[in-house]
């Protein structure tokens, strides 16, 4: 099949006039898509689906072996992969010319941690020998130094999430290939009398969840936990892996774990765990967001590190457009879970309020924390 065949329709390309591009004026990026295996637009993928992209540069002079690639990364901005045409082994022509368009569709199977990622295009070219050299294995990557013309970074993000069953297909960053075996060794006689009275003191800890979403208070909170129990609180870690990937412990205090319902449904939890949820008015949500990714939070503590760049270069209202489309989904999708589930929330509005009566009827009373009352 051919790749006009498969060029995704027009609606489902994306918005890329505000996006940085970074370019030696002899090429220019003229589309980007991402895509499902039917050429649907999506944003949302399972753990090892096709991720199908398409991209089209426009050639503005005459240059020589064209190639296209593509990489992505997460939100502490560690490159999870990238792949050009170089790469890959497909032939390519020894040139391009003015006013042609390139056509690229790249395929990632996307075997990589659960979590939000960012995708960036580019478009370089080298001369003929150098690229007869690179293919024969006459010269390495370090003797071979395509030149780029054109750059767009973060084109816009997309989701991994668990696979098709719901499951989690491995733990860190990228699945990588192996295999393992198990062996029994038979057990030995002995009385498990102390080892069952052991288990029925753990068991009767509380273990303590606090679901929330970003920019709803959730450091306030952290902090407030701190101080009441530092001992019993599980660091919160970069796209929920100490609640998402890692056991669970029994009779810890787990605050700003930002996970929609389904995905708590999914963890297995020790008997004896409450739960707290907090929202914000995603409005307001919005505007605080904004103005500390912008301006008042230390880059890598308020979002994904380009967010500012991008932010600084946008008028506020365009900066608050792109905050919608490329920030805000995620927290929405978390609210909405669990105000569809039903469950009793506490508003941040109301905390801000009566945040006394509150945490301690929450805190002390339904979730049972191991402090005492203040006289």
């Amino acid at each position: 099949m051919t790749i006009e065949r498969l060029w995704p329709v027009p609606e489902a390309f994306l918005d890329i006039a505000m996006v940085e591009e970074v370019t030696d004026g002899r090429a220019r990026c003229t589309s980007v898509a991402i895509c499902d295996a039917e050429g649907n637009p999506l944003r949302s993928f399972y753990q090892g689906q096709a991720a199908h992209f398409f991209y089209e540069f426009e050639i503005l002079d005459k240059i020589g072996v064209p190639c296209g690639g593509l990489e992505f990364h997460n939100s502490s901005g560690l490159v999870i992969h990238g792949k050009n045409s170089f790469q890959y082994d497909v032939e390519l022509p020894r040139s391009a010319e003015s006013g042609q368009r390139l056509r690229y569709h790249q395929v990632i199977h996307l075997d990589v941690g659960p979590g939000y990622y960012w995708f960036t295009v580019g478009f370089a070219s080298t001369d003929e020998v150098s690229y007869q050299n690179y293919s024969s294995g006459a010269i390495g990557h370090e003797q071979f130094a395509p030149l780029v013309h054109c750059r767009v970074v973060d084109v816009a993000s997309f989701i991994v999430q668990f696979d098709e069953q719901g499951k989690l297909r491995h733990h860190g960053v990228a699945n990588l290939q192996g295999h393992a075996q198990l062996t029994v060794i038979p057990s030995t006689v002995g009385s498990s009398v102390q080892h069952r009275k052991r288990e029925s003191a753990e068991e009767k800890k509380t273990t303590i969840i606090h679901v929330t979403h970003w920019k709803a208070g959730s450091q306030w909170i952290h902090r407030i936990l701190n101080e009441c129990v530092p001992d019993l609180v599980v660091t919160p870690r970069l796209n929920q892996t100490q609640f998402l990937t890692s056991p669970i412990q029994l009779g810890k205090v787990y605050p700003t774990v930002y996970v929609t319902k389904a995905q708590f449904d999914r963890t297995h939890l020790p008997p004896n765990t409450r739960r707290f949820v907090v929202i914000r008015d995603l409005r307001d949500t919005l505007v605080s967001a904004y103005f500390s990714m912008k301006i008042s939070h230390p880059a890598l503590e308020s979002g994904p590190p380009h967010l500012r760049t991008v932010l600084q270069s946008l008028s506020q209202e365009d900066g608050m457009l792109y905050m919608i489309e490329e920030w805000l989904p995620p927290c929405a999708d978390i609210q909405t879970s669990w105000l569809e589930a039903d469950e009793p929330l506490i508003r941040y509005e109301d905390l801000l309020e009566h945040d006394l009566a509150i945490l301690e009827a929450v805190l002390l009373d339904r979730c049972q924390l191991p402090v005492a009352r203040a006289s």
